[in-house]
């Protein structure tokens, strides 16, 4: 994956230089020297996610519905397909729209700076959704380092009572955003600082369910007496799940563990069962998804600081709020 984000950036980049050379909405407005676009209330938001791929899609895309219309306001969604030339040219297409906010999770965050600086111009407000940019309105984050190293110390918390200090490990990361670097620093963080001798055998990057069977399986041929795999992504971890069965790990296996980050509805059903799924961060998605809506209508009605960071809930077989988080994710 991080070679195709790479070969996509170079052709966005090309895209981006030549959309420099033509007018912005503010210069359509009478050129560079007149004031910004008033901005008022919001009406109509786009709700831009190119990670369509993820399981947690659906569930987020529903909950966004049901909140715009609770909240009498519209909701218009982009389809990137985890691709940023196809970003890019999607919120170039509604930047002359009848929009008043966008909630956008960048693909690569340098590459839609100067998109975001125009949908300001325009009049318009602008949310990143999983980490920040210079050119922002507000930010809707959710613990991504804290959330990390609680997965990170579990597992070795979880390693050291189990298999010993030099239980072997496998760690699936994110590098190419703000959000899965800070996970990926956590996850790192809680794991050696909980149990400095584990043996960390690979990481390596995977983000969806796909990449991560492909990317465990690979792994397992080297390493096929790995104890522990964790992932700073959730759905990657039920990737990582299925390679260790695959490879003919018992699901009930008592020294192999996978965690990940995210509500997974998988991960989370296999924990109930008591196979070796055993943790995962947890919080509320309908809180965090909501927010979608809520900060952009915040933001027109003056708030100065819109911004919200969700905190998150390591949870474990023994959660007692275990079944109603399967339930919300519509297990």
């Amino acid at each position: 994956m991080r070679h195709r984000i790479t070969l996509i950036a170079l052709t966005a980049a090309t895209a981006l230089a030549l959309a420099g050379c033509s007018t912005t909405a503010q210069d359509d407005a009478g050129g560079a020297g007149e004031p910004p676009v008033e901005r008022g209330t919001v009406d109509k938001i786009l709700f831009d996610y190119p990670f369509t791929a993820l399981p947690v899609y659906g569930a987020i895309t529903q909950i966004v519905e049901a909140r715009a219309a609770e909240k009498g306001v519209e909701v218009v969604f982009t389809n990137d397909e985890m691709d940023l030339q196809k970003q890019v040219s999607q919120l170039n297409s509604y930047l002359g729209s009848d929009i008043d906010a966008v909630v956008s999770f960048p693909v690569d965050p340098a590459s839609l700076e100067s998109i975001a600086q125009q949908y300001q111009d325009a009049g318009k407000y602008w949310v990143t959704y999983g980490g920040d940019m210079e050119n922002q309105d507000a930010t809707l984050q959710f613990s991504f380092y804290d959330s990390g190293y609680q997965l990170g110390a579990d597992a070795a918390e979880w390693a050291l009572e189990n298999v010993g200090p030099d239980a072997k490990v496998i760690v699936l990361n994110e590098t190419e955003r703000q959000i899965g670097q800070e996970r990926s620093q956590g996850l790192m963080d809680g794991l050696t600082e909980t149990a400095p001798d584990l043996q960390i055998v690979a990481e390596q990057q995977a983000v969806t369910p796909d990449d991560a069977l492909s990317v465990t399986t690979a792994l397992l041929a080297q390493h096929p007496d790995v104890n522990v795999v964790v992932t700073a992504v959730g759905d990657a971890a039920q990737g990582a799940y299925q390679a260790l069965v695959a490879s003919g790990r018992a699901e009930d296996d008592p020294q192999t563990y996978v965690g990940g980050l995210d509500p997974n509805l998988f991960g989370l059903q296999q924990m109930a069962e008591g196979n070796f799924f055993r943790a995962a961060t947890y919080f509320s998605l309908e809180e965090l998804v909501a927010q979608v809506i809520d900060i952009p209508i915040a933001l027109g009605e003056g708030a100065e600081d819109a911004s919200v960071d969700i905190p998150v809930t390591l949870v474990t077989a023994d959660d007692p709020n275990l079944p109603d988080y399967i339930a919300e994710l519509g297990g």
